[in-house]
């Protein structure tokens, strides 16, 4: 039986190469998409915990980070000394200061670069990095960084600390170790920034063991807070959790859409070889035989789909397509992550395994009833059950059911829950899939009635009739044109939701007509405007306001990362409290009248009321909003993300824009009017959302094979037809309107029933999933532009696609496809 299963399996390859080729090609679109956007949102989570533990060992446990910024060197070195007495012997102490540097690759960037000191000599991640034979180097680069460094002259300068630091080549070394950072010896980083603190006191297992390492110190102090690694991860896993969420969903309706069309695949599969069943049947074979040759072949496809899936998935990920970026990652450190955990290839093969058997167990069962006549007959004679045994409204009762059921579910309001959103989106789809199959006949039974009243070209009739003809095989085309139209529609109203927003926002909380930025260190969210400026900018007659604001995307309350923005409150607000943004008060249940303790650099714990809550559509974990006096007598820092400013009423503005040229160039910053600064702030919300356009891109080009690989199956299922039809002279302009209504008609009702699909799933995403993930509520707009264009766009399409079908039409052998023997 085995033989007979190799041969069947192997001789579908050797007749049938371009079929094969399609089906491995739409499996392996969709775990390619799936395998990508997987990889690329670990690596942004992995940079953001490299970034916070200070790119350690595997073997790290956790770390003591003190409160207190006044705690004296003294302190901490008896601190050390009875953390030292009370851990196990296999522990090892590792004490770190955690710097920011700043690279100036050229004139246009600027990077910002972890710099770390720690004892090189007990050091066990860099133990292994030095050459006892050699003159111990003074700087370990990450591979990375040096491979980026290495074109640049020498020597390298660094600004850490507000001192430069001039590198030569002779005392780099490189370490063999994903992402951008610096190492070298903490007394030498001490020395630089003048000081003898710790930023934190690591904690490394020694034991050699292969189990995961964890320890909990019972050790308590009130200047100094334990965080454990797992405690680490989490919280950069909450920090990434809704864009890794976003992702996966999308990623997976890809995955969907590919196994529509992988169905589809199965289908005209099943219809070439249905002959050979019955010959096996005739010959000795079982029904079952029949049901499991026909799933032993889909799986050998689903594991070749699934190899070359996750090989391009690897491939797409490591050149970054689809890169997940927010406000805490740093695009040029996720770059720099080539490794990652081979748990997403077992999942990409699993997915691609399920999937396949899914999309290939309807026609499995048509192999398994199919009978010894089969040899006999020409046409595909299966049909859906007739009306006289389930009649068709009861199927349309359930279509409409499954779509309230979908609609209630994803409107549902559960903070921090989407998967209410999830299952009501699944009950959407599956509603409209089985409406798809119900209206091929209703539609084409129009058609029919309307072309005996108007003249109708007969290549449209014949062309329709066939698509009837067929109406399972197509309605699974249309419904992978339809998932793949909501989608683009579905993420175009979300991304425009988002901008209009967005837009509004602006317009409402920063009314000022200039800002000041530093533009070389925008792309690494690190201040760069002297905060020594704002007295310069306040003895000038010139503005009647001038505004300090200052971002930290990594401002932790409750081990928990948000966002903090520092302004100055109006008159009416309370400068000793906070404000938080809405979603703050939505997602975490602290609003007006609670309390927030905070941990300062100036006065260590201090706890802060909240007086209200406001609109501050910036961070999708949310925002809590500090007046700037309060926070110049909590923090120390020495730079600003932007000042604002705003003109005095009658001053000439060629003085000012001359003012402003002369500040930005004395102080290397960028000046920008009210509109360039929305015109940014949308550039760093398509910069996040530009993988979403990219897996749009990727929808498209799947549901344009589904349809290429339907009039392929169609061509070969008639090609004994369509030879005997150019035989008794069918010209080739008919043959390409023969197939140009059939691709007319199948983009048209999928395009149309994907509209539809959207027109439900975009609110549920917007005030579901969105309102439940994030707090927020969006500017509703949907993409009507687009289907405006949709009437030009179709035709365009059709055309485009009856080519590739219509050439190998044309290559056709009329004299073998009519060859009986």
């Amino acid at each position: 039986m085995i033989y007979s299963y190799l041969y069947f399996i192997i001789g579908h390859f050797k007749n049938d190469p371009s079929k094969s080729l399609l089906s491995i090609l739409s499996i392996s679109l969709g775990i390619a998409l799936f395998v990508s956007t997987q990889i690329n949102a670990w690596k942004a989570e992995k940079s953001i915990i490299d970034q916070t533990v200070g790119f350690t060992s595997e073997n790290f446990l956790g770390r003591f980070v003190y409160k207190e910024i006044s705690e004296k060197p003294n302190n901490q070195t008896n601190f050390i000394k009875t953390i030292y007495s009370q851990l196990p012997n296999h522990i090892l102490i590792e004490p770190e200061l955690n710097l920011k540097s700043f690279l100036k690759i050229d004139d246009q960037q600027t990077l910002s670069i972890p710099i770390i000191g720690r004892d090189l000599i007990t050091s066990k991640s860099i133990k292994k990095e030095i050459d006892p034979k050699k003159k111990t180097k003074k700087y370990f680069f990450s591979n990375s960084l040096f491979l980026k460094t290495k074109s640049m002259v020498y020597p390298i300068v660094i600004t850490v600390c507000n001192d430069e630091v001039s590198i030569p080549a002779n005392e780099i070394e490189p370490i063999e170790q994903d992402g951008l950072f610096i190492i070298l010896d903490i007394e030498r980083l001490q020395n630089i920034c003048k000081t003898k603190s710790y930023t934190h006191i690591n904690l490394i297992d020694n034991s050699n063991s292969d189990e995961n390492p964890s320890y909990q110190p019972s050790l308590i102090h009130p200047n100094w807070l334990y965080e454990s690694k797992k405690e680490i991860t989490e919280r950069a896993g909450i920090a990434l959790g809704s864009l890794k969420i976003n992702l996966t969903i999308i990623s997976l309706v890809s995955v969907l859409i590919s196994f529509f069309m992988v169905s589809n695949i199965y289908s005209g599969l099943f219809t070439s070889q249905k002959k050979e069943f019955g010959i096996l049947l005739s010959i000795g074979g079982t029904r079952f035989s029949n049901f499991f040759l026909f799933l032993a072949q889909t799986t050998c496809l689903a594991l070749i789909g699934g190899l070359f899936g996750n090989f391009i998935g690897v491939f797409i990920s490591k050149l970054n397509l689809f890169q997940t970026l927010n406000t805490l990652t740093d695009a040029n450190q996720i770059d720099t992550y080539l490794n990652f955990p081979p748990k997403f290839i077992l999942y990409g093969f699993l997915i691609s395994v399920i999937g396949s058997l899914f999309s290939a167990i309807f026609n499995a069962i048509k192999a398994y009833h199919i009978l010894p006549i089969e040899l006999l007959r020409e046409k595909n004679e299966f049909t859906i059950p007739s009306s006289r045994k389930i009649p068709t409204y009861l199927f349309f009762f359930f279509s409409f059911t499954f779509i309230c059921v979908g609609v209630f579910l994803g409107f549902l309001k559960f903070e921090k829950q989407i998967i209410p959103g999830l299952v009501g989106i699944g009950f959407v789809i599956i509603g409209f899939v089985l409406i798809n199959f119900l209206t091929i006949f209703q539609f084409i039974s129009i058609l029919s009635k309307l072309t005996k009243r108007f003249f109708t070209h007969p290549n449209f009739i014949l062309g329709i009739k066939e698509i009837e003809a067929d109406a399972w095989k197509n309605s699974l085309t249309i419904s992978t044109i339809m998932l793949s139209t909501s989608l683009v529609f579905t993420l175009t109203s979300l991304t425009d939701s988002y901008e209009a927003s967005l837009e509004r926002w602006v317009d409402q909380e920063n009314k000022s007509d200039f800002s000041l930025i530093n533009e070389k260190k925008l792309s690494s969210g690190e201040p760069g405007v002297p905060i020594n400026l704002l007295s310069e900018l306040e003895k000038s007659d010139l503005f009647s306001d001038v505004e300090p604001f200052f971002i930290n995307s990594k401002f932790i309350v409750n081990g928990n990362y948000f966002t903090l923005h520092v302004l100055k409150f109006k008159e009416n607000q309370n400068q000793n409290e906070l404000l938080v943004s809405t979603n703050f008060c939505f997602l975490e249940k602290l609003c007006k009248g609670d309390s927030i303790e905070i941990i300062t650099k100036k006065k260590g714990a201090q706890t802060l009321k909240i007086q209200n809550e406001i609109e501050h559509f910036f961070s999708e974990r949310g925002t809590i909003v500090m007046d700037y006096k309060l926070f110049t007598s909590l923090y120390e820092e020495e730079f600003l993300n932007s000042i604002r400013l705003t003109m005095t009423d009658g001053v000439n503005k060629k003085k000012i824009f001359s003012f402003l040229k002369n500040i930005s160039e004395k102080y290397q910053l960028n000046f920008l009017d009210h509109k360039q600064l929305k015109d940014l702030y949308i550039a760093g919300m398509n910069q996040v959302f530009k993988v979403l356009d990219k897996l749009k891109i990727s929808a498209i080009v799947i549901s344009v094979l589904s349809l290429i690989t339907s009039i392929f199956y169609f061509i070969k299922e008639k090609s004994r037809i369509i030879a005997g039809l150019r035989a008794i002279g069918m010209s080739s302009l008919q043959m390409f309107g023969l197939l140009f209504y059939q691709v007319f008609y199948l983009l048209s009702h999928g395009i149309l029933s994907g509209i539809l699909n959207s027109l439900l799933l975009s609110p549920i995403v917007v005030f579901g999933i969105n309102k439940n993930a994030f707090g927020w509520e969006l500017d509703y707009t949907f993409p009507v532009h687009f289907v405006a264009k949709l009437p030009i766009i179709i035709p365009i399409f059709s055309i485009f696609i009856t080519l590739i079908p219509f050439y190998f039409l044309t290559r056709m052998r009329i004299s073998k496809e009519l060859n009986y023997e």
